[in-house]
């Protein structure tokens, strides 16, 4: 049996504090058994006046390229067999490394691991999930949620958040890595989908735990739901997961078209705060625009 190499990830764009958690939980966790540690500062505006342990390489980039091409420079840094990848807000709570390997290396054709994550009260969070599909648009990412275990996505395919992954390095090859067309919505689910479509298989660790209870990137509620209905219409698209696109629009606007009448009439009531209130009215407005002009 093959032995791989392995290295370990984390991103960084104005979360220094929150990467040198994750690097001394790794040490912690795990020192002497990954081969090397690096951390992608993607042009951060904040210095970082503390440290990391010892053997972290820091890589500082020179102009800000957002999470998707960041990760791709990234990966092109690296030259081990296996990257494990962490977001800035997670850290591993158990060893992981020797599971890790260990799968890879008994396991030729697998070329995307996720990790099992937890959150403050140890229960477990999200990192992985079936494979997205039209219902997320038609119903909308409430209702969807609400009603997910009717109308999710059957094949049996997973799709792995970045929060707490490794991939095979040559699977990364093959599939081009990450799709700069995504920013840091979608496109863990579009490089999921994509590993399901080649000769890799994706599999979930059940041993190693990680912390991570995300929340996000800080922004107006509007601007993050505008996203999801720009990204995820490009995913489904990407997949020709969009069977009747001119009916599918149509089922979506006349949604919207009702929720932004419902926000009108009974906004004070259902929203007393006022800044929620007018986000959710403009936010409506905004993605009724939005989804007329490029759906």
């Amino acid at each position: 049996m093959q032995k791989l190499s392995l290295a370990i990830l984390v991103t960084n764009y104005n979360t220094w504090e929150l990467v040198q958690r994750c690097v001394e939980a790794c040490n912690r966790q795990d020192h002497g058994h990954f081969d090397s540690l690096l951390v992608y500062d993607d042009c951060s505006q904040s210095e970082f006046p503390g440290g990391f342990p010892a053997g972290t390489r820091i890589h500082r980039g020179l102009q800000n390229l957002g999470l998707t091409r960041a990760l791709n420079v990234a990966f092109g840094l690296i030259s081990e067999d296996i990257v494990v990848l962490f977001d800035s807000d997670a850290y591993p709570t158990t060893p992981f490394c020797d599971e890790v390997k260990g799968m890879f290396e008994q396991n030729p054709r697998l070329g995307l691991l996720g990790l099992r994550t937890v959150g403050e009260s140890g229960r477990p969070t999200e990192s992985f999930t079936s494979e997205p599909n039209i219902w997320s648009l038609l119903l909308g990412q409430l209702l969807y949620a609400k009603m997910e275990r009717l109308f999710r996505d059957k094949s049996g395919r997973i799709s792995v958040f970045t929060c707490a992954m490794a991939i095979r390095k040559a699977a990364f090859q093959e599939v081009n890595g990450f799709d700069p067309n995504f920013d840091w919505l979608d496109l863990d689910h579009d490089f999921s989908m994509r590993i399901n479509r080649s000769q890799w298989q994706t599999i979930i660790a059940q041993g190693s735990r990680v912390f991570h209870e995300g929340g996000g990137t800080k922004q107006l509620t509007r601007k993050r739901v505008e996203r999801f209905y720009r990204t995820r219409w490009y995913l489904l698209g990407k997949f020709n997961r969009l069977p009747f696109k001119k009916l599918v629009k149509t089922l979506v606007l006349a949604r919207l078209c009702a929720e932004y009448l419902v926000i009108i009439c009974l906004g004070p009531i259902l929203f007393p705060d006022k800044v929620v209130l007018e986000d959710k009215v403009e936010g409506r407005r905004e993605l009724i625009s939005f989804c007329f002009r490029n759906y």
